[in-house]
């Protein structure tokens, strides 16, 4: 199985590797137990409390509806809320993410539960172990479709996502006005650095493209004549982490100060507990 990374919200990548076939069947089983006691406890009420006050055409069609409530929006629903993850999964530690790594959204939740009620439910599970076994991802139809696969979480450790400063550009920065950056923008970038490997050369060209010229607007004077987009994005990221440093350590002292005149009794009282 191969190595991914997750990118969590505060920058810190999760080193993860793809579930195992089995361990996706054994999540499966668990959801689909579940599910099973859900469909048959849906449709003892619905004999019980319906089964005289509805005609044949409107009890097929509470069937349906409740088939497409257990199959398709429960399941896609749960996925959507929970980031990836399921009863089945939670037991095995496991989660489903996008192709590049970020959390599933509802359109993704929903093709996998779409696909997964054909590959899943009418086929036995079939189709989806044949496919799952015949790629590194473990990667069933509805993944496919959806760009998504199954990673295992359970255990995984974090590892702090690095900054370099290109050497190139180590003289440019020493001299360049770097205002505020936007938070979520500065995470945008340090994401795409993280990430830049995974993604296809056009849309990595493209995004590079896009993050570079956001940061401009807050730089100056711009990088020297023909830098790199991602050296630039590099330098840049790497500058502004320096000099938040460099404004901690110099305020330190001061704090540290304040913070022992507030422990100090006045006027030389000797303190007791001293």
């Amino acid at each position: 199985m191969i190595g991914d990374e997750i990118l969590t919200g505060e920058g810190v990548a999760l080193q993860v590797s793809a579930a195992s076939v089995i361990a996706r069947a054994g999540a499966w089983l668990i959801d689909a137990v579940v599910t099973g006691i859900a469909a048959v406890a849906g449709v003892v009420l619905l004999l019980s409390f319906a089964s005289d006050r509805l005609d044949s055409a409107a009890g097929t069609a509470a069937i349906y509806a409740l088939a497409a409530l257990l199959f398709l929006v429960i399941p896609a629903t749960v996925e959507t809320v929970t980031r990836g993850r399921s009863l089945g999964k939670l037991a095995f530690g496991l989660q489903v993410i996008r192709d590049d790594g970020g959390p599933v959204r509802l359109r993704h939740a929903t093709v996998r539960a779409l696909v997964g009620f054909f590959e899943l439910w009418l086929l036995f599970g079939g189709l989806a172990f044949l496919v799952s076994m015949l790629n590194d991802r473990g990667k069933r139809v509805g993944d496919y479709l959806a760009g998504t696969y199954v990673a295992r979480v359970r255990g995984v450790r974090p590892t702090n996502v690095p900054l370099h400063l290109p050497v190139e550009l180590s003289g440019w920065v020493q001299v360049t006005d770097i205002r505020p950056l936007p938070d979520a923008l500065a995470l945008r970038a340090r994401q795409f650095l993280a990430r830049a490997n995974q993604f296809p050369p056009p849309v990595r060209h493209r995004l590079g493209l896009r993050l570079a010229a956001q940061l401009e607007l807050y730089v100056s004077p711009a990088a020297p004549f023909g830098t790199h987009h991602e050296r630039f994005v590099a330098a840049v990221l790497h500058e502004r982490r320096a000099r938040d440093q460099r404004a901690l350590d110099r305020t330190r002292p001061r704090l540290e100060a304040q913070l022992a005149a507030i422990t100090t009794l006045p006027y030389g009282v000797p303190d007791s507990e001293s």
